[in-house]
């Protein structure tokens, strides 16, 4: 009789430690192949009085779906880290494996399972489930570029035939309508541009750039003809009286004086032209 009394006692006492059982994932839907979830176990019993061989074995598959990696406790809540291996073709409800597990006192806890919603990313086909297509967000069309190809060759033809027209005005048919020491400039960075720093040639551009501003032949002895045709040069009177006697005494003289370099004359011609814009 005693025998009896204590099954029954032990079966009863199972089934209502079973019921305090509780389970919780943290993710139940949406779940695809390798996702890792966790499984929240509430017993009511401290795990530290659960006997060790009977929790699950760490790093083995559990179930059709699932591969137990990891198991932590605190108190009386184990967690179960599962890390999903398999999945279904179709999204559809799956269930986490059911344990056993033992206490100390020789109890039994029986854990059920929790469901949750799995699925591919893969597209079964109709006639052939085995048969898998990526499923993709939208089709993707293939681009063209023959528009933005047009427009790039019409813009460097553009680009082409505008610095075309400007290289041709500017050294060709523009020079004809500028003042004197616009094309005196012009004329000396040719020279400089092409390496030939003619000291004679840049001192006749100045000669002619002088001649054409005066209206008239301008020589050392007449620069008053310069000073009256072309006022706004006065504040360079010093510069260019200094030219015309070096270039007098090059000319002209035995005892030449040292002759002018590029550089000093090229600068000359800018300060002129600077004068000229403003007159």
């Amino acid at each position: 009789m005693r025998r009896w009394i204590f099954i029954f006692s032990f079966i009863f006492s199972s089934q209502l430690m079973a019921q305090d059982v509780t389970i919780k994932m943290d993710r139940s839907w949406g779940l695809l192949i390798g996702d890792i979830v966790n499984a929240s176990i509430v017993l009511p019993v401290s795990v530290s009085d659960i006997d060790a061989d009977s929790l699950p074995q760490l790093n083995k598959r559990h179930g059709p779906w699932l591969n137990l990696l990891q198991i932590s406790s605190n108190s009386n809540v184990l967690e179960l880290q599962y890390q999903l291996v398999n999945v279904p073709a179709e999204t559809r409800t799956l269930q986490t494996p059911s344990y056993t597990l033992r206490t100390n006192a020789g109890q039994l806890l029986n854990i059920p399972p929790a469901e949750f919603s799995a699925g591919s990313f893969l597209n079964a086909t109709d006639k052939n489930a085995t048969e898998m297509t990526l499923r993709r967000d939208q089709r993707l069309l293939p681009a063209d570029f023959s528009t933005l190809e047009n427009q790039r060759t019409y813009a460097i033809a553009v680009a082409l035939i505008t610095a075309l027209i400007w290289l041709v005005w500017h050294i060709g048919l523009r020079p004809g309508k500028r003042l004197p020491f616009a094309k005196a400039v012009l004329s000396m960075n040719k020279l400089r541009w092409f390496g030939h720093k003619d000291v004679d040639g840049a001192t006749r551009v100045m000669h002619h750039a002088f001649n054409d501003s005066a209206g008239t032949v301008v020589i050392y002895s007449q620069l008053q003809q310069l000073w009256d045709a072309c006022p706004w040069l006065a504040d360079l009177q010093p510069e260019i009286t200094r030219f015309y006697q070096q270039s007098a005494s090059h000319y002209f003289s035995r005892d030449s004086q040292q002759n002018a370099d590029f550089d000093s004359l090229i600068k000359l011609a800018r300060s002129c032209r600077a004068r000229e814009k403003m007159a």
